[in-house]
């Protein structure tokens, strides 16, 4: 399944891992194959935003694992009782996710950091990878042994969702949870998760943050994560609709990512299927920032 994220030819070998095509060679590091390539575009500016994140984790007083709270992702609001208006959307996106899921499917997590997804996917029955520019140990792709203590082994791949390192048509359902975002290209990384997922396969992007289509691109808060490095953007609902729409994905449902509608939403939701999506579009369009997720699937061929 996995692919050089250059040339996209397959890997061989059990130590570094070597494309039979171009012979670029990529390490593996305590079991996470290390698929970041310097010579890919944008490579400086995603290994800035990896030693950002933990730089700020430090100065903010979370670098430190805490088992209980990991334990309870995304679900610390609800069993936690955390106030915070990112993880209630986290909870509310997440939990559409898994209605979406079926025993042996194929998932991926892109920008999965710690995979806490996997310890609510595996025990469905779902094969799951987690993905992520940063494999740092304590809030990367290394916290994950943590979750493999918790449900069993899988996945983990240090990569970057513009260059996803993985077979065409591998996974029956790919998605990111406040990630999109973070792209340099947006509309490069959509299509890069269309790419590896299977014909019929969702894709979905879980509470990402957006704008209304006067608002400045300038959303207040990111001036701090933004002056470490971090990739930060918030893009309008229509930017997201166009890209999974450039990417041939056929968009199912789009809705607030916390579950609360506002008044377009609440009087269209009468409309069978298509009530909230509309909804969700016009009062994202004309609101302040907020956030959505976006359910899409990857049409099958005629």
């Amino acid at each position: 399944m996995l692919r050089c994220p250059i040339c996209r030819h397959a890997l061989a070998g059990d130590g570094p891992l070597t494309c039979e095509s171009c012979g670029r060679s990529y390490p593996v590091v305590e079991g996470i194959p290390r698929l970041l390539d310097e010579t890919a575009s944008g490579a400086i500016e995603k290994a800035r935003e990896a030693e950002g994140w933990a730089a700020m984790a430090r100065a903010q007083g979370w670098y430190e694992p805490d088992d209980a709270v990991d334990a309870a992702l995304p679900y610390v609001c609800r069993d936690l009782g955390w106030d915070d208006r990112a993880w209630r959307g986290n909870e509310h996106s997440f939990g559409l996710l898994l209605g979406r899921l079926r025993p042996g499917f194929r998932v991926l997590e892109v920008g999965a950091a710690k995979c806490w997804g996997a310890q609510h996917l595996i025990p469905l029955g779902c094969d799951y990878v987690g993905t992520d520019i940063l494999a740092d140990p304590k809030i990367g792709l290394g916290r994950g042994a943590f979750y493999e203590q918790r449900v069993g082994e899988f996945g983990r791949v240090q990569a970057d969702g513009e260059h996803l390192p993985f077979a065409d048509a591998s996974f029956d359902l790919t998605y990111c949870v406040a990630t999109l975002h973070h792209a340099l290209d947006l509309n490069k990384m959509v299509k890069e998760m269309a790419r590896v997922t299977r014909r019929g396969g969702v894709v979905a992007g879980l509470n990402e943050g957006t704008r209304a289509l006067r608002a400045s691109s300038d959303a207040p808060g990111q001036e701090s994560e933004k002056a470490l490095g971090i990739n930060e953007h918030v893009h309008t609902v229509w930017a997201y609709v166009w890209s999974f729409a450039r990417a041939g994905l056929v968009i199912r449902r789009v809705e607030q990512s916390e579950g609360k509608s506002g008044k377009a939403a609440k009087t269209l939701e009468r409309i069978p299927k298509l009530g909230t999506t509309l909804g969700t579009l016009i009062d994202e369009s004309r609101g302040d920032y907020s956030g959505i997720s976006i359910f899409s699937r990857r049409p099958k061929l005629r």
